[in-house]
């Protein structure tokens, strides 16, 4: 059982890992020249052929409920990636990050108030460290305070708190089929958005921007996949917990991959974070 239990909160951290992957390339592919929507649609163009071609299980048949459950769950999802984008368009991506890390905190108030629970308090302790850490953890890069970032940054937040709450349901089986089918319309709406408000050709597109773009799709795919698999398994309000840890895995990227150097404030921010979802962990284990 204590081993289910471990290679279940593995599963939420590998989540973390692959969206910080995701979230890391972004900057990097603004800083070549590419636009929001070409970076959308092929992360989702991206993540639908990863899963299409990962999915090896059996269509099974869906009623009308789970149709609507399903496609509310991409909508939702949709929004989150796409106001995540545009806030780190418009603000730091360590900015961006505290901004959007509010949705543990809204989601396990969100699920306690829906299964009429009361408020642990130290769960709230433990979840407010873990923001307050984050911010110990960015506080080398969030002096651009853009009012529109903030706004879209908290708008991905509710968008995800949305998703958490609907992916935990009967009727959701966590896989690659679920990537793919929440990644069909989105891939529809942001392909077609990209060519309407484009004037450029594909031609302008460069090697640069497509290898960023890539790279952020891989790790969307992964995230979903481990992300829906996680909320399957121990429930939405313990994998938000162990999501903390993405700004964590964002910063050591950028360490490995770039050469970015850590001071003391990033590394006593990632101490209070892991201290933090250790201990929200422990104490979350009455959630699932």
């Amino acid at each position: 059982m204590a081993n289910n239990i471990s290679n279940s909160v593995i599963t939420a951290i590998l989540a973390a890992f692959f969206f910080s992957l995701a979230a890391t390339a972004v900057p990097y592919f603004y800083n070549v020249g590419g636009t929001v929507f070409l970076l959308l649609s092929v992360r989702y163009v991206g993540t639908f052929l990863f899963a299409s071609a990962l999915n090896k299980s059996p269509k099974k048949t869906k009623n009308k409920s789970t149709h609507i459950r399903l496609i509310l769950i991409s909508l939702f999802q949709a929004l989150f990636i796409s106001s995540y984008m545009y806030s780190i368009k418009l603000i730091p991506l360590s900015l961006a990050v505290v901004v959007i890390y509010t949705f543990p905190i809204i989601t396990f108030f969100v699920n306690s108030l829906i299964k009429s629970r009361s408020i642990d308090l130290l769960s709230v302790v433990a979840l407010i460290v873990s923001l307050f850490g984050i911010w110990v953890l960015v506080q080398g890069d969030s002096s651009t305070w853009n009012l529109w970032g903030i706004f879209w940054g908290l708008v991905a937040s509710c968008a995800q708190v949305t998703v958490n709450i609907l992916s935990r349901h009967d009727s959701v089986d966590s896989g690659w089929g679920l990537v793919k089918y929440i990644t069909i319309l989105p891939s529809l709406i942001f392909v077609s958005v990209y060519f309407i408000i484009t004037s450029d050709s594909m031609s302008s597109v460069s090697s640069e921007m497509l290898i960023w773009s890539i790279l952020s799709a891989i790790g969307m795919s992964g995230g979903f996949y481990f992300f829906f698999k996680s909320i399957s398994l121990i429930g939405p309000v313990r994998t938000s917990n162990v999501m903390y840890l993405e700004p964590v895995f964002t910063i050591l990227l950028g360490v490995m991959l770039l050469q970015d150097a850590l001071g003391m404030s990033q590394w006593i921010g990632m101490f209070i974070i892991f201290v933090a979802t250790i201990s929200l962990e422990r104490w979350g284990k009455k959630y699932n």
